[in-house]
């Protein structure tokens, strides 16, 4: 009977140890719906895109209204002169994606990149990928970009992976993308449309 009692209170000193641990950790994405509600909204509020804001309208119907566009900051401009891609096209970009900021990330969990920091032309490859194949927020720029085009894209969790976790990102994540079009293959067009240095 007293190893029973022994062996008890071991196990209720063990998940009480167990429970202090877990009191002293971060809460990385405690209150994350609301929290990437207000990042989204105050970044629109705030203008903090310079006079290069854009907001470009998905075109479906998304709950709230509010968060049917996503918002772009010009980085560089890219050859107007030349077309930008159909939901169709294939296109090659380089781009790096972060969340927003988090106790343990400041500048927000970068989650995917499409090449090595730090990032130089000469060497990275850029990813290739449907314009179809992407979250509708990334299809959304991407459908608006010209060849050479170099954006920050930020982009509300209902147009990115909405209530559902995907991988690393969790539900309700508003996603920050820097995305730099190098290139696009139009099949209605039937022709190629790149850079030229």
């Amino acid at each position: 009977m007293k190893i029973k009692q022994f062996l008890m209170a071991g196990l209720a000193l063990l998940a009480l140890t167990a429970c202090s641990e877990k009191s002293d950790a971060v809460d990385e994405y405690g209150d994350w719906k609301n929290k990437n509600e207000k990042y989204f909204e105050s970044a629109y509020n705030a203008n903090d895109y310079d006079s290069a804001i854009k907001k470009y309208s998905y075109g479906t119907a998304v709950t709230p209204a509010s968060t049917d566009f996503i918002l772009v900051d010009e980085l560089e401009q890219g050859d107007e002169s030349l077309p930008t891609p159909y939901l169709t096209d294939s296109v090659r970009i380089h781009y790096v994606g972060h969340l927003i900021p988090s106790p343990s990330y400041p500048e927000g969990y970068q989650f995917d990149q499409s090449y090595l920091e730090p990032f130089t032309e000469a060497t990275a490859v850029p990813s290739k990928f449907a314009v179809n194949a992407v979250v509708p927020g990334f299809t959304t720029a991407l459908l608006n970009m010209h060849p050479g085009d170099y954006w920050r894209v930020t982009i509300p969790y209902q147009l990115g992976y909405g209530a559902t976790a995907s991988g690393s990102v969790p539900a309700y994540s508003t996603l920050i993308f820097e995305i730099k079009l190098v290139e696009f293959w139009s099949k209605k067009r039937g022709d190629r449309y790149k850079i030229t240095h």
